[in-house]
C-alpha cells in the first residue's frame, strides 16, 4: 500500500507540474542557469576541468554547478545545444579594481544601467523546455519522498494519510507551482534534500535495531554513505544545503558526545545504550564526510584550494544579497534575528503552504505544531532505547538547523528561501495528521469493542437437596 501510494504521488505530481511547466512565465533566473548549463558539455564530453574555465567568475561564485549539469544534460538530450558562455559576465563584481563599491547603496541607484549591464540571453523555447523537463521529474520526485518521509515515520494508516496531505499540500501550494517546474536549482536542491532525510531516517532505524556486528552494521554505514553522497549533491546544487551537511555533522558529534554517558549506569535511562550510539555516530560521520567528499568532487572550482575557494563563494553571495536587499528594500527583512526566525516559521507553517495561502485556514500551522510535539515525544520516551538518536532524532536536528540557518540569514523575503523549511514544515504536518487518523481509529476501535458480562456465581448447594456427600 505504502509502494503504490507513493507511485500515486509521483504520478499525480507530476501532472500537476509537467502542467504548470507548460504555462508558467519565463524568470529571468531561469536564463542565468541555462545559460551556463554548458558546464555540462565542458565537464562531462569536452574534459574542461582547469583554467579558464573553472577560474573565479560569475559562474564558478555565485552557485555550485550540480542543477546546471542536469540542465545541460537534458539539452544535450534532447539534440540541443547550450549558448555560447561569456566567461567574461559581470566580471567587474568579481575581480574588479572597486569590487567595494558593490556594498554601497549608491551603486544600486541607476537600476536600469546595471540591469543592462547583467543581462543574460533569453533562451528559446525548446532550450527552456528542455531545462524545465527534468525539474518536473525531480518535483514529482520531492513530493513523493514527502510522502515516504512521514509514511515511513509514522507508520501504519496514520502515516499514509499523514504523507498523502504532505504531499497534496506541497503539490498544491502556489509558490511550489511557479518554483518546482523553472529551470533553475530550486528542483534539484529539494529533491536531494528530501532525499538524503529519508535514507538518515532509515539509517538511524538501522543503527538502533541491529545487532552487535554482521551485516546489520554494515547496512546502517552504507545508508549513511547514501545519505551523505544525497547531501552534497544537494549542497552542491545550492549552498543553502549546507546547513544540512552540517546538520549530520552536529549529530555525529552529539552521537559521540553521549557514548561515553551510555557506559554509566545512572545515565543510560537518559542517553541510551553505548552501542547504539557508537553506531548512530559512525553512520553519521560517514555520511558527513561523503558529503564533504561529493560537495568538493563536483566542483573543480574547488579543487586548488577547497577551503579559501568555499569562503569566496560565501562572500560573493553576501556581495549578491546586499544588493539584492538594496534593489528590493520593499522586501528587505529587519536585521532582528528573532522576527527573521519568527517570519521564517510563519511563512514555513501558514504563508506558503497550500490551506493557509489559498484559504487562510491554518491547516499546515496547526498540524506541524502537534507533529512537532509527536516528534518531542517519541524522542523522550524512547530515550532509554536511543532515542536520542533515533530516526525522529535526525529529522528534528536537520529541520532546526534549516529553520535556524535559514531565519538568521534571510536578508529579503523572498519565497524561494522558504522552500526547504516549508518542506520540513510539511513533515511535521504530516505526522501531525498521522497522529490524528491514528487517535480516531483507536477511539473509532474502543468504541466497537464488545463489552463483556460480568459472570454470575452459581447458587451454593443447600441441605434438601437429597445429597449426603
Amino acid at each position: 500500500m505504502r509502494w503504490l501510494l507513493a507511485a500515486l504521488v509521483l504520478l499525480a505530481s507530476g501532472a500537476v507540474f509537467y502542467d504548470r511547466a507548460a504555462r508558467v512565465g519565463y524568470n529571468v533566473d531561469e536564463g542565468q542557469a541555462i545559460w551556463p548549463s554548458v558546464y555540462f558539455r565542458y565537464v562531462f564530453l569536452e574534459g574542461k576541468l582547469g583554467s579558464p574555465t573553472w577560474d573565479a567568475n560569475y559562474w564558478t561564485l555565485t552557485q555550485p554547478p550540480i542543477y546546471r549539469y542536469i540542465i545541460g544534460a537534458s539539452i544535450w538530450a534532447h539534440g540541443l545545444s547550450s549558448p555560447p558562455l561569456d566567461l567574461d559576465h559581470r566580471a567587474d563584481e568579481v575581480r574588479g579594481p572597486d569590487r567595494a563599491k558593490y556594498f554601497d547603496p549608491a551603486t544600486y541607484r541607476n537600476e536600469r544601467r546595471l540591469a543592462e549591464g547583467r543581462q543574460v540571453p533569453r533562451p528559446s523555447p525548446e532550450l527552456l523546455w528542455a531545462g524545465r523537463v527534468p525539474m518536473v521529474v525531480l518535483g514529482a520526485g520531492a513530493a513523493m519522498l514527502l510522502f515516504l518521509v512521514v509514511a515511513d515515520l509514522a507508520g501504519g494508516w496514520g502515516g499514509l494519510v499523514g504523507g498523502v496531505v504532505a504531499a497534496t499540500s506541497f503539490t498544491l501550494s502556489p509558490f511550489v507551482q511557479t518554483l518546482i517546474p523553472r529551470a533553475h536549482t530550486e528542483a534539484p536542491f529539494l529533491f536531494f534534500l528530501l532525499l538524503a532525510v529519508w535514507l538518515a531516517i532509515h539509517a538511524a532505524r538501522a543503527s538502533a535495531s541491529e545487532g552487535e556486528a554482521g551485516g546489520g552494521s554494515r547496512r546502517s554505514m552504507l545508508l549513511g554513505a547514501l545519505a551523505g553522497l544525497s547531501l552534497g549533491l544537494s549542497a552542491s546544487s545550492k549552498l543553502t544545503g549546507v546547513l544540512a551537511l552540517a546538520a549530520c555533522g552536529a549529530f555525529a558529534l552529539g552521537a559521540f558526545g553521549l557514548a561515553p554517558l551510555a557506559r554509566r549506569g545512572r545515565f543510560r535511562a537518559w542517553v541510551g545504550p553505548a552501542s547504539v550510539l557508537g553506531r548512530a555516530w559512525r553512520w553519521s560521520l560517514v555520511g558527513t564526510v561523503v558529503g564533504l567528499a561529493v560537495f568538493l568532487a563536483v566542483n573543480p572550482f574547488l579543487w586548488p584550494n577547497p577551503v579559501e575557494r568555499t569562503w569566496m563563494m560565501l562572500q560573493f553571495r553576501q556581495q549578491e544579497m546586499f544588493g539584492q536587499r538594496t534593489l528590493n528594500a520593499e522586501l528587505a527583512v529587519p536585521e532582528n534575528i528573532p522576527y527573521r526566525l519568527w517570519l521564517t516559521v510563519r511563512s514555513s507553517v501558514y504563508d506558503e503552504p497550500w490551506a493557509g495561502r489559498r484559504y487562510g485556514i491554518p491547516l499546515e500551522a496547526v498540524l506541524a505544531a502537534a507533529g512537532s510535539a509527536v516528534l518531542v515525544l517519541r524522542i523522550v520516551q524512547r530515550r532509554a532505547a536511543g532515542g536520542l538518536v533515533s530516526a525522529e532524532a535526525i529529522l528534528g536536528v536537520s529541520a532546526l538547523a534549516v529553520l535556524v540557518g535559514t531565519g538568521i540569514n534571510l536578508g529579503i523575503n523572498w519565497d524561494r528561501y522558504y522552500l526547504p523549511t516549508t518542506g520540513f514544515a510539511l513533515v511535521l504536518a504530516g505526522l501531525g495528521a498521522g497522529a490524528l487518523v491514528d487517535w480516531l481509529l483507536r477511539l473509532a476501535s474502543s468504541r466497537r469493542a464488545p463489552t463483556t458480562p460480568t459472570a454470575t456465581p452459581p447458587p451454593m448447594p443447600t441441605a434438601s437437596s437429597g445429597s449426603a456427600g
